[in-house]
Parts: structure tokens; C-alpha cells; sequence
């Protein structure tokens, strides 16, 4: 499911918008930054997800 994009205005660094620029070629920059985002917030909530499994695995661990 794809979800509508929503206009925002947002302050930049001049370095960081530059940076991304100089990636993102032919793609246009702010698409880039809007893929950079996301694929953080998921790396964040796969960081939580495996922390969490690891806290299981070591409690039943102990348990055992």
C-alpha cells in the first residue's frame, strides 16, 4: 500500500542537502532523503524487534 506524500517544509543543513544532491543523480534529491527516512524508520524497528527477541531468548534461557 502506497500512502499519499505530504507537503512539509523543512530546514536543511546546507552540507546535508548538497550531500544528497550529489547522491541522488537523475532520482532528484528529495526523493533520496525521503527514502534515506524510511529505510531508517525500519532499521529502528528492526533494531527494537531483534532486541526484543534477544531479552526473550536470554529469559526463557535462564529459565531452562
Amino acid at each position: 500500500m502506497v500512502l499519499p506524500k505530504k507537503r512539509v517544509t523543512l530546514y536543511l543543513d546546507a552540507a546535508v542537502v548538497e550531500r544528497f544532491k550529489g547522491m541522488a543523480g537523475e532520482r532528484g534529491y528529495q526523493t533520496l532523503i525521503n527514502e534515506t527516512l524510511k529505510t531508517s524508520l525500519h532499521q529502528a524497528d528492526m533494531e527494537t524487534t531483534i532486541r526484543k527477541v534477544i531479552r526473550e531468548e536470554l529469559k526463557s534461557g535462564k529459565a531452562a
